[in-house]
């Protein structure tokens, strides 16, 4: 499956998700698809994750900043924060190496 497709494949799970929304866009310093994700069941704003999408398979990254915009990295620190990483975690699943 192509990068680009998986971004889609990825994009798709988190519009249907109830935790997150795709935040930015962005490219890693190779050029490869990322995304930059927001958890959105939280009164905190800016805790997230990048997921980078790299020859065929996303890499999950709990922290959500770039050089040009630091964020915040996703901590579990209640239930509501364990039910998103699970969330998170089956829709990138299919796409994480074996």
């Amino acid at each position: 499956m192509e990068d680009k497709e998986i971004v889609q494949q990825i994009e798709q799970g988190v519009k249907e998700s109830e935790n997150w929304s795709v935040y930015h866009h962005l490219k890693d310093k190779l050029g490869y698809p990322a995304l930059m994700l927001r958890q959105t069941n939280t009164s905190a704003n800016g805790f997230g994750v990048n997921i980078d999408i790299f020859k065929g398979y996303a890499y999950l990254f709990l922290d959500n900043g770039t050089p040009a915009e630091p964020g915040k990295p996703f901590s579990v620190q209640e239930m509501s924060d364990w039910v998103a990483l699970k969330e998170l975690l089956d829709i990138i699943k299919p796409y994480i190496k074996k």
